[in-house]
């Protein structure tokens, strides 16, 4: 079977029957349009000469890439791989004839990144950033909420009417597989949510709306809308701009566990089913302990120089 022709019928399927997003189908389409042009550079025409040795070392070829003096990084290389196993298996399935060379082939681990997250200090000169009018206290609620409470973006979208309880001091937040955690609000939140939810939301409210956040059109809030939010806070502030809506979530489980608390409890807060996830906040805190003894112990090698 000719190259082009199974690729065709692959990129065929995933758009027809399979129905992936658009966005999916062209990265899947770049990854092997990039794959086939290099087997063919091999002089190999056809999906029954492919053989396992094939893939791995255009996989290593991949990984030695310089591109603007860097190499790819694992994991694109690790997402190649995933897109090559996904077309010949197809190609296998469909034509029995053929068999599937990378059926045996595993991805390099990936290696683990640690997250970006606010210093205190930073944090509290971005909340306390905004004005007292009513779309100043509409962004601050939003952004209060991401940090304290630990929420994701979505989670703040789609937060309704009924999962707030301001006289309780708690939000019912229904996170990712639809589990829900009861995550409690300190004094400043609910007073930020609170002036929100009292004077300002009725008077945007065009429509009957179960949602908490709408703008001042009535609009629903959107995560978009959050991230370009805090974009433009981080360019104003002169912040670290690689930081993100995400940081806030970081920030709020790294605070906690420097303040001493229990790795269980953040677990529970953030609504991590696995507490592997959440280890990763140690990671961070043992990587600031080493920092710290690099810079301020007399002996450290670093503070020689």
């Amino acid at each position: 079977m000719n190259l082009q022709d199974a690729l065709q019928d692959y990129l065929h399927y995933i758009q027809a029957v399979d129905q992936k997003s658009l966005a999916t189908i062209h990265s899947y389409t770049q990854d092997l349009q990039e794959y086939l042009s290099w087997l063919q550079a091999q002089g190999k025409t056809e999906m029954e000469d492919i053989l396992p040795r094939d893939i791995q070392s255009f996989l290593s070829d991949m990984g030695g890439i310089q591109e603007d003096g860097l190499r790819y990084k694992r994991s694109s290389v690790n997402h190649m791989l995933s897109s090559i196993h996904m077309f010949h298996r197809f190609i296998s399935m469909n034509h029995p004839s053929i068999l599937d060379p990378s059926i045996h082939l595993r991805g390099g681990k990936k290696v683990q990144k640690l997250p970006l997250y606010f210093n205190p200090h930073d944090i509290e000169l971005l909340l306390d950033s905004f004005g007292q009018d009513a779309q100043g206290l509409y962004q601050k609620a939003i952004l209060e909420l991401l940090y304290a409470c630990g929420l994701r973006v979505s989670e703040v979208c789609e937060l309704r009417i009924n999962q707030v309880h301001l006289e309780q001091g708690y939000l019912r937040v229904i996170g990712k597989g639809d589990k829900e955690r009861m995550v409690p609000m300190h004094e400043r939140c609910m007073r930020v949510l609170r002036t929100y939810l009292t004077q300002i939301r009725p008077t945007w409210e065009k429509r009957k709306s179960t949602r908490v956040f709408l703008n001042s059109r009535g609009n629903v809030l959107t995560r978009q809308y959050v991230h370009t939010l805090i974009k433009q806070r981080l360019q104003a502030l002169g912040l670290d701009e690689r930081l993100s809506a995400h940081s806030f979530r970081h920030s709020f489980a790294t605070h906690l566990l420097d303040g001493g608390a229990d790795l269980r409890v953040v677990q529970e807060l953030l609504g991590h089913s696995d507490i592997a996830t959440t280890q990763i906040y140690t990671h961070v805190q043992n990587r600031r302990l080493k920092e710290a003894i690099d810079q301020y112990h007399p002996r450290s090698v670093k503070k020689e120089k």
